[in-house]
C-alpha cells in the first residue's frame, strides 16, 4: 500500500466525507506503525489515518475508540469524525498550531504540557490497564514467532527491570495518554491539545513524562519539574529513568517486530539499527539508575 498511499486517502476521504473535493495537503512525520496525511475535503482540513502493516498487532482499535470518548470531556483532544475499528483507519478535524516537537526549545512551553498532565491525571476518567509488562511480553512474542534472536543486552535490562518494577507497580494508576511525546502535542490557537490516544491506559503518571525523553531526556527532568512544582530528587529520578527504559525497550521489540516481517526493506529504513538504537538508550539509563542508588 505505500507506494499508493496518498491515492488510497484521498479514495477512502471522498467516501467518508461524501465529496470529490479531496486533496492531499502534506504528510505529518513521527511514529513507527501509521501513515498519517493533512487532506483537505470541501475546503476544511482534517488528519486521516491509515494503519502502517501489522499496526494491529500493537494497538486494539476497540479500545483506542473506547479511550477517545472517554477523555471527550476533558477537552483536551481534536475531534475524532470518522473511525473504522475493523481497519483502524481515522479522520479527525486537523488542529492549525506548533507541534511541540517541531520547536528548537520544547521546554518553554513545560507550564501548559504540565497542565494538561494535571488535568489528565486528576480526572476521573477511566481508562484500560496499560500493564506495561504484560504488553512488553506479548511483544516479545511477537518477535519470536518471527525468530528473532534478541541482541545482547536486552534481557540484562528486562530482568533489571522486572526487579524494580514491583515498587512502581504499587504505586496508584491514573488515566494516562501513554504516548505523551510532543509529536502528539499542539499549541492550537485556542488551547494546548493532545492528540493520538491509540495506547492511552491507567498507569504511573511519570509514565506520561518519561515519553518526553523521546526528545531527550533533560526535556523529561525539565517537564518532571514543571509537573511536581518542584527540582525532582532521586527517587523521582529513578522512577522517571525506570519508565523510559521500559519505553526503549517497549520501542525495541516494536522495531525488531517490523525488521522481521520485511518493512526495514520495503519501507527503506533500516529498523533492525533503530531497535539497536533503543536499547542503547536502555543500558544508558540502566547506567543513570545506578548512579543514583
Amino acid at each position: 500500500m505505500a507506494e499508493n498511499i496518498e491515492q488510497y486517502i484521498i479514495e477512502q476521504a471522498s467516501k467518508v466525507f461524501k465529496t470529490t473535493d479531496v486533496q492531499i495537503v502534506k504528510r505529518l512525520e513521527g511514529g513507527m506503525s501509521n501513515y498519517t496525511y493533512v487532506i483537505s475535503a470541501d475546503g476544511r482540513k482534517y488528519t486521516y489515518r491509515v494503519p502502517g502493516q501489522n499496526a494491529e498487532e500493537f494497538v486494539n482499535r476497540e479500545e483506542e475508540l473506547a479511550h477517545i470518548q472517554a477523555v471527550e470531556s476533558l477537552n483536551l483532544n481534536n475531534r475524532t469524525v470518522y473511525f473504522d475499528v475493523k481497519s483502524g483507519e481515522k479522520a479527525a478535524e486537523y488542529v492549525e498550531g506548533t507541534i511541540l516537537s517541531q520547536t528548537d526549545n520544547v521546554s518553554r512551553y513545560d507550564a501548559q504540557s504540565a497542565a494538561a498532565l494535571h488535568k489528565l491525571h486528576s480526572s476521573n476518567v477511566v481508562l484500560k490497564p496499560y500493564a506495561a509488562f504484560d504488553r512488553l511480553a506479548r511483544y516479545e512474542q511477537l518477535c519470536r514467532e518471527q525468530h528473532h534472536v534478541f541482541h545482547d543486552g536486552y534481557k540484562t535490562c528486562v530482568d533489571r527491570l522486572q526487579a524494580m518494577r514491583p515498587a512502581y507497580e504499587s504505586l496508584p494508576q491514573v488515566p494516562c495518554h501513554c504516548d505523551y511525546q510532543p509529536t502528539n502535542l499542539v499549541v492550537g490557537k485556542d488551547r494546548f491539545y493532545v492528540l493520538d490516544w491509540e495506547f492511552a491506559g491507567m498507569n504511573d503518571p511519570y509514565y506520561d513524562i518519561a515519553c518526553y525523553g523521546n526528545v531527550s531526556m533533560p526535556a523529561a527532568e525539565s517537564l518532571l519539574a514543571a509537573y511536581l512544582g518542584r527540582t525532582p530528587g532521586a527517587d523521582d529520578l529513578k522512577r522517571l529513568y525506570f519508565h523510559r527504559t521500559y519505553q526503549c525497550l517497549q520501542w525495541y521489540n516494536v522495531a525488531i517486530f517490523k525488521d522481521g516481517v520485511g518493512l526495514s526493506r520495503a519501507l527503506n529504513m533500516d529498523f533492525n539499527q533503530i531497535a539497536l538504537m533503543f536499547l542503547g538508550f536502555a543500558t544508558d539509563l540502566m547506567a543513570k539508575i545506578d548512579q543514583l542508588a
